[in-house]
């Protein structure tokens, strides 16, 4: 044959455009980056923002999720994040060799951290946090392999002590952009809590400082020797963010009262919601959470490792209506260990595209499972079984094809008058 094209972008090239978008967007990130160097056409289709969009959209409706899995492992220095497809039953979690996660003292970050946690996970995106640092700070792209680092525009050496770092990231869908807002808790030699909070916007790569007046909800009355009466504390979980808000579990010092604190990205307002009074005992914020169920904010509270209870915020956010309790539940089977009896613990991770929860069971064997459960009918379906170490955290994953770094830091491939590539692609990502 003397023809320059491949079979491939031939036959394709018979089949109208909108056609080879439908069939594109339903393919796998995976598949979408080995399919780029295939034709220029198809390196360029793939890489427009309409087309982006459209794999994006694609993906959510299909139920597609995955699952993210980090582990720390501080006393064999490994911190890994791993990634589980709809088809890992077979293949088993595929661990990411991240350069910024090697190392006691890393050769990236320079720092030496005791261990990283997830930030937020947004369309695919995954901002990542290391401890106890108030940086740095990453975007990755699991999917594409990219990342960049987030600059840093504060001299926190300026504060005595950092006490806490409180982070959320997500898109605000009026401003079709991406942000993270930090709040650091600090103490100077005059006072012995004080508050600061910036917000990062990701399509221009800079911070803004928030009015330190919108804080005054983390503070109470300042008495006579300079400090404040009380301070709210966000937990160190994800924020769970919808429609552009960000929402934290938080609690009061020194009352221990427990609250949910609330961003509003797009007009940068703090809310203090009240919890219902199921919560109002607990001490320990491990033992509830926050997630986004059916377009709602929901409140998972776990009284043991064997049941929960899932309550749901109403929209003008005044009260919230208790919607399933089950426990304690049934799938969760004993192992036996040194003789005694133990079983695991489950984690509500999300919900799913009809409402159901989407649950996990971690045993101490490392033994997980992913399945969904109907309130309805109170039927479960298994959706993931395999071998994660214990005790991992697991959160749901959608790949995307969205840049983290901009278009000028890209090597863009050379073409040849045929269509065809001179040279791999080269790009600011790491390889599996």
């Amino acid at each position: 044959m003397g023809g320059s094209q491949s079979t491939v972008p031939r036959t394709a090239s018979n089949l109208p455009l909108d056609i080879i978008i439908e069939i594109l967007s339903r393919l796998p990130v995976e598949t979408l980056m080995r399919f780029e160097s295939v034709c220029k056409t198809w390196y360029d289709l793939i890489k427009t923002p309409h087309f982006i969009s459209k794999h994006l959209q694609t993906h959510s409706t299909l139920n597609s999720t995955s699952l993210l899995v980090t582990n720390n492992n501080c006393e064999t220095d490994t911190h890994q994040i791993s990634l589980l497809s709809n088809d890992g039953l077979n293949n088993g979690p595929i661990s990411l060799d991240l350069p910024f996660l090697n190392g006691r003292i890393n050769e990236y970050t320079g720092m030496n951290y005791s261990y990283f946690y997830i930030v937020g996970i947004c369309n695919g995106l995954v901002c990542i946090h290391f401890s106890p640092y108030v940086y740095p700070l990453i975007i990755c792209n699991p999917s594409t392999r990219q990342f960049q680092e987030i600059p840093n525009e504060v001299d926190y050496n300026a504060y005595e002590t950092v006490k806490r770092v409180s982070l959320g990231f997500g898109f605000h869908p009026s401003a079709n952009d991406y942000k993270l807002i930090r709040i650091v808790l600090y103490s100077t030699p005059i006072r012995k809590y004080n508050i600061r909070a910036d917000l990062y916007v990701m399509s221009t790569n800079t911070w803004t400082e928030i009015d330190f007046n919108k804080l005054s909800l983390f503070l109470g009355e300042m008495n006579e020797s300079g400090e404040y009466d009380r301070i709210v504390q966000i937990a160190g979980s994800p924020a769970t963010t919808l429609n552009g808000v960000f929402y934290w579990p938080a609690r009061i010092f020194p009352t221990y009262q427990v609250v949910v604190m609330s961003f509003d990205v797009g007009n940068e307002v703090f809310r203090r919601i009240r919890t219902p009074k199921c919560l109002h005992r607990i001490l320990n914020l491990t033992n509830w959470a926050l997630t986004e169920l059916d377009c709602t904010i929901a409140l998972v509270v776990s009284p043991d490792e064997r049941s929960f209870e899932v309550w749901v915020l109403n929209e003008n956010e005044s009260c919230w209506s208790n919607q399933i309790k089950v426990g304690p539940f049934p799938r969760i089977a004993s192992d036996m260990i040194m003789g005694y009896e133990v079983g695991g613990h489950i984690t509500v991770v999300g919900g799913g595209e009809n409402g159901e929860l989407l649950v996990t069971e971690h045993k101490y064997s490392g033994e997980l499972k992913l399945f969904s459960y109907n309130a309805k009918t109170r039927k479960t379906m298994d959706l993931y079984c395999g071998k994660v170490p214990y005790r991992s955290s697991v959160y749901l994953y959608a790949g995307t094809l969205l840049p983290v770094i901009k278009t000028n830091e890209i090597v863009l491939n050379k073409w040849n008058k045929d269509g065809k590539a001179l040279n791999l692609r080269k790009i600011l990502r790491w390889d599996l």
